[in-house]
């Protein structure tokens, strides 16, 4: 039996914390060393500068791209700080804020925070690690690069979709076609393997049991793609 890479880890909580005040420091946005110990406090910070939130996703974004990491591992990946940053409560009161880390994703992958209604704002690049140059579609399964071709990275798609699912509380049909209807003058991509996919991952980006890279991996990637080095035979 063939045996398949295994996704890489998620990123720890630890891992999260020591990246979020490393950044924080060098901004010279510094807590106390009590409080930057404290998990919620470094949480409230984000959570309340959403500009200097989404400097750290991108900062953190285009270090991994210079890593070579694959497109999927990237975007997993900012999916995860973006939701631990917007985590608040503890224990059976934890509570994810959903909406808002679509449409943090939306900035970072598409240019953009409106994936509802009518697509008022202005697009905005100064967070879009997609412009000027598209991520390469590495990390994906072949049925989930879109029919653009490599010219257009999944990870614009899928996080646009993902902002309009994370903003949208009706079902999944009424979703597509608000959607599609929203967005007939604006190209959506024909393979509606990723619109569908966007929309799965945005409505539980705010479920704190949601494991989204293993989600992720499992829904949209290829394992077979990761470097030897750090894959890890399932």
């Amino acid at each position: 039996m063939e045996h398949r890479p295994a996704p890489p880890p998620p990123l720890s909580d630890s891992e999260l914390q020591v990246e979020a005040v490393a950044f924080m420091d060098a901004r010279g946005h510094w807590l106390t060393a009590v409080a930057a110990r404290r998990v919620a406090a470094v949480r409230e910070f984000f959570r309340q500068h959403a500009h200097l939130r989404r400097d750290f996703l991108r900062e953190r974004a285009e270090a991994e791209r210079r890593e070579g990491r694959l497109a999927l591992e990237l975007f997993s990946r900012a999916v995860q700080r973006v939701r631990w940053l917007l985590t608040t409560g503890d224990g059976p009161s934890t509570r994810i804020h959903g909406a808002e880390a679509g449409r943090d994703l939306g900035l970072l992958f598409a240019g953009t925070d409106s994936g509802l209604e009518g697509l008022t704002s202005e697009r905005d690049q100064r967070w879009n690690i997609n412009h000027p140059h598209p991520l390469p579609p590495t990390g994906f399964r072949t049925s989930r690069i879109n029919d653009d071709g490599p010219r257009e990275d999944p990870t614009h798609h899928l996080a646009f979709y993902a902002m309009f699912g994370a903003s949208n509380d009706s079902f999944p049909e009424e979703q597509m076609n608000k959607l599609m209807g929203t967005l007939s003058d604006m190209g959506p991509p024909d393979d509606q393997h990723l619109a569908w996919d966007g929309i799965d991952l945005g409505r539980q980006l705010g479920d704190p049991r949601f494991d989204v890279n293993a989600w992720l991996w499992k829904t949209l990637g290829d394992t077979g793609q990761l470097p030897q080095a750090e894959a890890v035979a399932s």
